[in-house]
Formats: structure tokens, C-alpha cells, sequence
């Protein structure tokens, strides 16, 4: 059985389970399950797992295009009255974070939205007590503990809860580095229990996925808690890199097919799927309306995300990862050219389709502007908001990169070089002499370009504050912590806004 036929057998498994102990029908009932009861074998559990990974299907509209658009990777440009949304998407890429804007609440609702899954589901396991249900208790920990990591990276001082039934209904704030204390404590418990074959747990949680959460949390622990971990991000990495689990796929772009389930470099990946697992969006949000002729989707694509000029042009001609963007002239799936009937006339391109890297206004730009992303293949004939790609969290080829600058930043520079000059090989571009961390730093953002990890990348190396295409520089670092949005302060008294907002 293909590893994505598995995932969701299980997946079919638990919601026939949903189904049946919530209907609530008018018939006599000669036999029941109870709740409590479920989870006594193996399979049950696997059933009752399938909820703590549903809430990811939100991925790509939270953590990812707050990475996406308040970094110098991407931008939703205002086109005429689309995406206008009184100004929040502009704002959002100039920093100028607002509380009641939509996106303060993007990663905070999926986040918890997960967190409440596991600790529920988290409870029902403990009460069934078998070998199975508490072994799987070990796995949804670190589940748990991925949320926090998020939450913690976008938001700093986030509540804390951890139990089902004894959970405060209002609880408040804990700090930053309580919540990193939890995330490292917690992982580090049960990650020697945790299954290391990979094959049986695609899309899930072993050992593995453990070890590449720690080594993305210490990577960034100075940004956390003011302390470099570099020692212990080598130590995570080299676990995943000895294991012999993992290797550099031959073509980059294996890891983001449609079919990317295969890759030899994925070790973490949201399973998604257009009949059942919905979410995967990239293709409707960054497309042209017109681009639904060049790939005969099922429905028109909307015309909003796009990258930045300056961030397309740090890939040389011959690097294969510039193939990430869609840029250029347009033709339908028969070779015609694509023509925009509601094209502007101040556009010099007329109505034929050809996207510019250049943006002439974050709030003026033209229907055509803006290279797009195309990291992630497009099927034809298929759903452009329900893409059949599994998005890849954790990656062996950012892996590698992790560690070059843990070794980096300890004077190693010898040994980040190899690995660096690893990945451009495999991109088919010069390798380097030498290394500076804006060298780091702009090779990270050409191997892991669109994968939602812009935003912490260039917090981490000081850039995140500095002026760059249509963002000013910021007055304030607060801005790098997104504000706690209204709705969750109005709605939990004991909540605190971050400083600044």
C-alpha cells in the first residue's frame, strides 16, 4: 500500500468512527460504542489519531502567508478593488500590525484548533490505558508541542494548556521562554520512545520529526530566550543525518511534485488531497484568473500572491530552484496566448498575460505583476484550492542548511561549507569559497523559498527590520511578535497584549 493510501485508510477509519458515535438518530439502538470505551486496540487508536492532524488543513491561510507576506519573500499587492480588504494585506507586509486586522487571528484559531484536538483526544488515550493508546500519547506530545513552537515563534507569550478536563477557562499568558522550557522538556521525554521507521509513519510523528523540531526550536533560541543553543541544533541534525533515513532527492523539485509523497528529503509533511484533505491552496491564491486555461482547472484562480522582485533576482539564471516562480508570458494548455480582457491601459504589456517580476505598487499594481509561485506543481485538471501535493514541514535539504549554520556561528566554518556547497551542487549552480551569514541567509531563502520559514529566517539573522520593497524600516523590533488579535483578548479577559500594539 503507497504511503498516502495509508494515511488516509486511517483517516477513513476515524471518520467513520465520528460518524458513528455522534449521530444521534430517533431509531432503537441495540448496541453502542461509548467513547470512553474506544481506543482498545491498535486500530481504534489509529482511528482517534486522525483528528489531532485535521486541523492543518488552515496551514497554507495561517503560519504560512504570515511568513509569506511579512518577510521580503512575498506581498499580495492591491489590483484595482482585489485584495484590497482595506489595506491588511498591505499592512501586514509594511509591519504596520494591527490588532482588529484579520490576519492576527490566521495562526492563532489552527494552532489551539490542534492543541485542543491532542489534548482531547490526549485524555481519552490515558483513560483507556492500553500498551497501544499510551505509546500513541508519546507521539501527539510532540504534536502538541509543534503547535507551541508556532505559537510561541508568531505570537512570544501564548497560555499554556495542556489538560482536557482541568483546563482554565480563561487562561492567561505564559512567557516566551516557560513556553520553550515546555517544548524542549516535553520532546525530550519521549523522544527515545517514539518509532523510527518511516515508511508506516508518513505524515506523522517518530523520532525523526522529533529531532527536526528540536533542532528548529534551539536553532532559533536566541531569538527565544536569549541564549545560542548551536551545540544541540548539531546534535538534532546529526541524529536525522546518521539515521541514513534521509538524502538530498536527485531533482529538487521531487520534493514538492504532486506525487511528492515518493521523496527521499521529506520528513515531516501535512498529507493533503482534493477529495480527502482539503487545504492545499497555493495554486488558487497566487494564479492568474486567466491561468485556469493554462492548467484547465475546475475553477478560476484568484489572482493575489506574488513574490518580490528583489527576492527573485537572488537566484542566478541556471539555479533549478528559480523554476519556483511563474513569470513570463502566459498560453492556455494548447500553446495560445493568454489575453486579460479587463487588462488596465496604463499597462505597457496591453491585454496579453505576462508576469513581470516587477510590482509597480503594493496598492496599485497591475492585474499581471508579480512573479508567482510555482514551487509546487500544478495538475492539470484538477482543483487549484485542493491541491493533491503534501506540503513538506521539515525537509532534509533544510536540514543540512540548519546545521552549516550551527556550525557557522561556532567558527566551524570548514565543515558549513560542505554542506552548503551539498545543495548547490544538487541546484546546479558554483559552489562557494567562503561563507558570511548573508551568504547563509540568502541561500536559505533560495532552497526553502515559499516553505514558510522566511519570516523566522530573516528575524533570526537581524534583517526582518531593515527597509526593503514597499516596507519601510521599522521604528520598533515589536513588530516581531504579531499582536494578539482583538477578538481573543475580548473573548479571554486574562489574555495580555504583546508590547507595542
Amino acid at each position: 500500500m503507497l504511503l498516502k493510501e495509508k494515511y488516509y485508510t486511517h483517516l477513513l477509519v476515524f471518520i467513520a468512527f465520528t460518524l458513528f458515535v455522534s449521530c444521534d438518530l430517533d431509531e432503537e439502538v441495540y448496541t453502542e460504542v461509548l467513547s470512553s470505551e474506544f481506543g482498545q486496540t491498535e486500530e481504534e487508536v489509529t482511528a482517534l489519531v486522525g483528528a489531532a492532524y485535521s486541523s492543518y488543513g488552515g496551514w497554507i491561510g495561517g503560519p504560512w502567508v504570515t511568513s509569506l507576506v511579512s518577510s521580503d519573500e512575498g506581498v499580495v499587492p492591491t489590483r484595482g478593488t482585489d485584495w484590497a480588504e482595506n489595506g491588511q494585506w498591505a499592512r501586514m507586509h509594511e509591519h504596520d500590525f494591527q490588532p482588529d486586522d484579520f490576519y492576527a487571528n490566521f495562526s492563532w484559531g489552527p494552532l489551539y484548533t490542534g492543541i485542543n484536538n491532542v489534548n482531547r483526544i490526549i485524555y481519552q488515550l490515558e483513560q483507556t490505558g492500553t500498551d497501544a493508546a499510551l505509546q500513541t500519547v508519546k507521539e501527539l506530545k510532540v504534536l502538541r508541542a509543534f503547535n507551541y513552537y508556532h505559537l510561541m515563534d508568531i505570537y512570544g507569550n501564548v497560555p499554556l494548556v495542556i489538560s482536557f478536563v482541568d483546563a482554565e477557562e480563561n487562561p492567561a499568558n505564559n512567557t516566551r521562554a516557560e513556553i520553550f522550557s515546555f517544548i524542549t522538556t516535553e520532546v525530550e521525554s519521549v523522544i527515545d520512545d517514539l518509532p523510527t521507521d518511516v515508511t508506516s509513519t508518513y505524515g506523522k510523528i517518530n523520532k525523526w520529526v522529533a529531532h527536526a523540531l528540536l533542532a528548529k526550536v534551539y536553532l532559533n533560541a536566541e531569538v527565544y530566550v536569549g541564549s545560542p543553543e548551536w551545540e544541540k541544533v548539531i546534535e538534532h541534525t546529526d541524529a536525522i543525518i546518521e539515521s541514513g533515513n534521509y538524502n538530498l532527492a536527485s531533482s529538487y523539485f521531487d520534493n514538492f511534485s504532486i506525487d511528492n509523497e515518493s521523496s527521499s528529503e521529506n520528513i515531516f509533511v501535512f498529507v493533503y488531497d482534493r477529495v480527502f484533505s482539503g487545504g492545499m491552496s497555493i495554486a488558487v491564491r497566487t494564479l492568474h484568473y486567466e491561468s485556469q486555461k493554462t492548467y484547465n482547472f475546475t475553477q478560476q484562480p484568484w489572482n493575489g500572491y506574488s513574490s518580490l522582485e528583489d527576492f527573485y533576482n537572488k537566484f542566478d539564471d541556471d539555479d533549478v530552484r528559480k523554476q519556483s516562480f511563474v513569470v513570463g508570458p502566459q498560453f492556455d494548455s494548447s500553446g495560445n496566448p493568454l489575453e486579460d480582457a479587463s487588462a488596465e491601459p496604463t499597462d505597457p504589456n496591453g491585454p496579453p498575460i505576462e508576469f513581470t517580476p516587477e510590482i509597480t505598487g503594493l496598492r496599485t499594481a497591475l492585474r499581471q505583476e508579480g512573479t508567482r509561485i510555482g514551487k509546487f506543481e500544478f495538475e492539470s485538471g484538477g482543483d487549484p484550492a485542493a491541491m493533491n501535493n503534501d506540503f513538506p514541514v521539515f525537509r532534509y535539504g533544510d536540514i543540512l542548511l540548519t546545521k552549516a549554520e550551527a556550525e557557522f556561528r561556532l567558527g566551524n566554518e570548514a565543515d558549513a561549507l560542505v554542506l552548503v556547497n551539498m545543495i548547490r551542487e544538487r541546484a546546479g549552480v558554483p559552489t562557494f569559497a567562503s561563507l558570511t551569514l548573508d551568504v547563509l541567509l540568502d541561500e536559505r531563502g533560495r532552497e526553502t523559498a515559499f516553505e514558510g520559514y522566511r519570516r523566522q529566517d530573516q528575524i533570526r539573522f537581524g534583517t526582518f527590520n531593515d527597509a526593503w520593497e514597499f516596507k519601510p524600516a521599522d521604528p520598533s523590533d515589536h513588530v516581531n511578535l504579531f499582536p494578539i488579535s482583538r477578538s481573543q483578548l475580548e473573548a479571554n479577559p486574562n489574555l495580555q497584549q504583546n508590547p507595542g500594539y
